[in-house]
């Protein structure tokens, strides 16, 4: 398949700077930082993109580490690329965000390259805490902070074992659960009492019963975060963090409002109070069919191998709620070996190894090449809009 003669420009560029890319992920991976703690990874992303002539916002929608880096040539849309740089507590970087930051900041170098002849806007956003933590992640955070404002189009790449399109992957509600009981010797007089723990094993025994009736695609999975101090005191409190998922929405919410009353129906059962405390909800990603075949077509044209089947992903990021209000899509990259567990030490180590860095640069020139479809072709980016209208997020 034949390269216009842009994309080629802008491959060019990508490669040129591919040793500072490399050097740049490798930095991350081995200085890992949680969840809105990335204040090297965000540092160094935005002082790069800064010295290649990006304007540089950071803080950026009133999170620390969050950045905004951006080149504009002229009227014409704004394509923005969506890093990731956080790390796994305990692990490192086990789903391998640098190599996400790494893609992202080459893409934005890419099209920077050539964007004095397409027009339009190119900027690079650094999304911060994309991992649940127990906290409301970043993209979630920028949304309400309205860091998405007029952006017409978001990418991004995520790190796998296959380079694919998505088809679909698992929204989730993520919520804390705290039951509060009556403390009283468990011996001498433990009628006086009411079992806060009591109430939250009901509601796991609940939640047990729930399975047989919800969809195959849902998934309900907690932990307990406070049981009581000592066995022969009656637990006045007790608590666990949650979380339920489905592919769909609607359903998503029905189950979550299911659970919730598993909970209500165990504190009635023990004479305790139970509160409900929503943490975060991350949506599915919003399918763009235009977006894909871009995609697909930006891998041929590079001569890369793809798998033609669309990933059903079992898990969520909250690049699903940006899709969700921005026409937008992400793809996966061959990153590792098939096999290898996710979220784990083994793909911490492989996120800085040649397989890794290859696909990872790989990756940039893919995502700076859909980008610079969309910036030449208003046409595109006008089916890219309706599917958007049409999709059913």
């Amino acid at each position: 398949m034949q390269t216009p003669p842009l994309k080629q420009q802008a491959w060019a560029a990508i490669h040129e700077h591919e040793g500072e890319l490399r050097s740049l992920a490798l930095r991350i991976k081995e200085h890992p930082e949680t969840g809105y703690q990335e204040e090297q990874a965000s540092t160094w992303q935005a002082d790069y993109l800064a010295q290649h002539g990006f304007q540089v916002t950071k803080p950026f929608g009133g999170l620390p580490t969050a950045y905004s880096a951006c080149q504009t040539a002229g009227a014409g849309p704004t394509i923005a690329f969506l890093a990731e740089y956080d790390a796994l507590p305990g692990i490192g970087h086990g789903c391998g965000h640098n190599l996400i930051a790494g893609s992202c900041v080459g893409a934005g170098i890419g099209v920077a390259a050539v964007l004095a002849q397409t027009g339009g806007r190119v900027c690079v956003m650094g999304t911060p805490a994309e991992e649940f933590d127990n906290q409301k992640e970043g993209k979630v955070r920028l949304l309400e902070a309205g860091a998405f404002e007029g952006v017409d189009v978001c990418l991004s790449m995520h790190p796998h074992t296959d380079n694919q399109v998505i088809a679909s992957d698992v929204g989730f509600i993520g919520f804390d659960l705290v039951f509060h009981g009556r403390t009283a010797h468990a011996a001498a007089d433990p009628w006086n009492g009411a079992n806060a723990l009591d109430g939250l094993i009901l509601t796991y025994n609940n939640i047990n019963a729930l399975r047989q009736h919800v969809k195959p695609d849902v998934r309900i999975h907690g932990v307990v975060t406070d049981g009581g101090r000592v066995p022969n005191i009656i637990p006045e409190r007790a608590a666990g963090r949650f979380m339920v998922r489905s592919r769909d929405p609607k359903v998503l919410e029905d189950v979550y409002a299911r659970v919730q009353d598993c909970a209500r129906a165990a504190a009635l059962a023990t004479a305790t109070q139970v509160e409900i405390n929503h943490i975060t909800t991350v949506y599915n990603t919003r399918i763009n069919p235009t977006l894909n075949r871009l995609i697909c077509e930006n891998f041929a044209q590079l001569g890369e191998p793809l798998n033609e089947k669309p990933l059903d992903m079992g898990g969520s990021t909250d690049f699903g709620n940006v899709s969700q209000v921005i026409p937008s899509a992400f793809f996966v990259s061959k990153t590792h070996p098939a096999g290898i567990a996710w979220h784990s030490v083994e793909v911490a180590q492989g996120a800085g190894e040649e397989m890794a860095l290859r696909s990872m640069i790989a990756s940039a020139c893919v995502l700076a090449g859909v980008a610079i479809d969309l910036l030449s072709d208003p046409e595109l980016l006008a089916q890219v809009r309706e599917d958007f209208a049409k999709a059913n997020g």
